[in-house]
């Protein structure tokens, strides 16, 4: 670790109180010198530092920096985030990860500022301007077989909530297959993607995107505004390094409850979110739509709904929209 990570990782962890030049150059075994080099680089790359008289220094409460070594000092992880590569802009954090990063070790996660090419599922765009949310990829390597890879979305999805609800204190709902929601309004959105091995057909990794909203953008698209909600529209929007740490953590220990043969726990967490359950909604297949109403889900994470001639249908692909009164 460099000195400039090491000193923002000690402050990071002491935010809000004063550490003495002395002290710091002492626990990290460098010198003053050095500390104060340190905090001028990180000043210089927007990190809000207070000098105090006598050399001490502090990381303002309200800092909102993104960097790898601020993460860091926030983790709670064995894996996730351990090597973290933050990016002033990317086209996707998944895509990048997917064409240059696969050979990282299992955990390994890629931020990104801003996206100018965000991807959400069925190929559609994800709005990601700077300064408005948080845009983050993760690398694994799976032990799990390719028909439990649907798992993965179920545990990204928890992830988010559980997330949302330690930084932001507030509790969204998940509507089938993975949208995050809060009173109706999009908070994120996520995108997982296998990497096959081309020989052998075997899955040599997996990469889950997350893009969630903090701010409304007057850079998002109209038809974005009519359906994105963000964090701050319900509370105060969480530090983006907080909020990265808690999705990490979250997020591996869903990831490690699937390695281990949990999904029950997995489909049961899942479940108590999911806020289309007894909702009329518009079933939209591929060839075909339809009104249903959501009666349930089963244990391998579909959907169950009923249409207006009383028929039950499971839902393993394809997408809901909820209505809100039955037409």
């Amino acid at each position: 670790m460099s000195v400039k990570d090491a000193v923002l990782k000690a402050l990071e962890e002491a935010r809000g109180e004063q550490i003495s030049g002395a002290a710091l150059a002492r626990t990290l075994g460098v010198s003053r010198a050095a500390v104060w080099k340190a905090v001028g680089t990180l000043r210089e790359a927007g990190v809000a530092i207070d000098a105090a008289p006598g050399g001490g220094y502090l990381l303002r409460t309200e800092d909102d920096s993104l960097t790898a070594a601020g993460v860091g000092a926030l983790l709670e992880t064995e894996a996730f985030g351990r090597e973290l590569l933050v990016m002033p802009s990317l086209t996707s954090t998944n895509t990048v990860l997917k064409q240059e990063y696969t050979a990282k070790p299992h955990g390994f996660t890629l931020i990104a500022l801003e996206q100018s090419g965000g991807r959400g599922r069925l190929g559609r765009s994800f709005a990601s301007p700077p300064g408005s949310g948080l845009y983050i990829s993760v690398l694994m390597h799976p032990r799990f077989p390719l028909d439990k890879l649907h798992f993965v979305t179920v545990a990204a999805a928890v992830a988010v909530c559980e997330a949302i609800e330690q930084t932001a204190g507030f509790t969204p709902g998940i509507k089938w297959v993975n949208d995050v929601l809060m009173e109706g309004k999009k908070l994120c959105g996520i995108l997982t993607e296998a990497v096959i091995e081309g020989e052998t057909g075997a899955v040599d990794a997996v990469v889950t995107g997350f893009g969630i909203n903090l701010f409304p953008s007057p850079a998002w698209p109209e038809e974005v505004r009519a359906v994105a909600g963000a964090l701050s529209e319900f509370s105060t929007a969480p530090r983006r390094a907080a909020l990265a740490a808690a999705l990490l953590g979250a997020f591996e220990r869903g990831i490690r409850l699937l390695s281990e043969g949990g999904t029950a726990a997995l489909i049961a967490a899942y479940r108590s979110r999911l806020c289309c359950l007894g909702k009329p909604v518009t079933v939209h297949g591929p060839a075909t739509q339809y009104h249903a109403v959501c009666v349930g889900l089963t244990e391998e994470g579909h959907l169950l709904v009923r249409d207006d001639a009383g028929q039950t249908h499971t839902l393993s692909t394809g997408e809901i929209s909820i209505r809100l009164s039955p037409s």
